[in-house]
């Protein structure tokens, strides 16, 4: 199989390899995901706990459990005959083969961008003199659906962050408002409120609960 491999697959395989971050930030959920853990972060104040790699192999994880129908897709769209002839012998016209493992990408994208994020990109890529009206709109491409997605994920994640934020936000002003009215100045409201939040998170299933809002939102 190496030895009838074209080699300038060698090379579309290291650029691919190379641009595989930017497309996992772009057409799929680990930009969301990643938020809202972000966030989840900042709001138990634990500093850097859980750490920068936890939250990615957290995000990642999940990412791919919900990417998971899609990529199936995406596989089973390919034929096995066409790939063949294209490894040997790449060209333009045998890479328009591969087109049908984009649709079920385009199409989760286009389930989860926003109706206005998408109106909006769309107003600004209509051509000089073109207007928006009824069944003349065009075709949503994919320049616009992926900023679009981009888009709507971050509102999204920002939406679910300040859900998430409201009840720690709630205990670090009680907290405080305690040792103020005790007049513990001198004590960092974080030492008490810390293991409340904690607590909190914990005896309410926060990960299972959090897991199940992120990976329900794309059902």
């Amino acid at each position: 199989m190496a030895e009838s491999m074209n080699p300038l697959w060698y090379l579309g395989l290291a650029a691919s390899i190379a641009i595989i971050p930017i497309a996992a930030g772009l057409a799929t959920s680990y930009l969301k995901v990643s938020i809202v853990l972000g966030m989840m972060r900042s709001g138990l104040g634990a500093q850097q706990v859980p750490g920068n790699l936890v939250v990615m192999v957290l995000s990642l994880a999940m990412t791919f459990l919900i990417m998971s129908p899609v990529l199936n897709d995406s596989i089973s769209a390919l034929d096995s005959k066409q790939l063949d002839a294209l490894t040997k012998k790449p060209s333009i016209d045998g890479l328009k083969a591969l087109t049908p493992a984009l649709k079920p990408w385009k199409e989760f994208l286009l389930a989860h961008s926003g109706k206005r994020e998408l109106a909006v990109l769309n107003s600004l890529d209509i051509k000089k003199g073109e207007a928006l009206s009824g069944s003349n709109q065009p075709e949503t491409e994919l320049k616009v659906l992926l900023p679009a997605f981009v888009l709507s994920e971050v509102k999204e994640a920002f939406a679910m962050g300040f859900v998430l934020l409201l009840p720690f936000l709630v205990i670090d002003l009680i907290v405080a408002n305690i040792l103020a009215g005790m007049g513990m100045f001198m004590v960092s409201p974080s030492l008490i409120s810390l293991p409340l939040k904690l607590l909190l998170f914990l005896s309410s299933e926060g990960w299972l609960l959090l897991t199940q809002g992120l990976i329900q939102s794309y059902r």
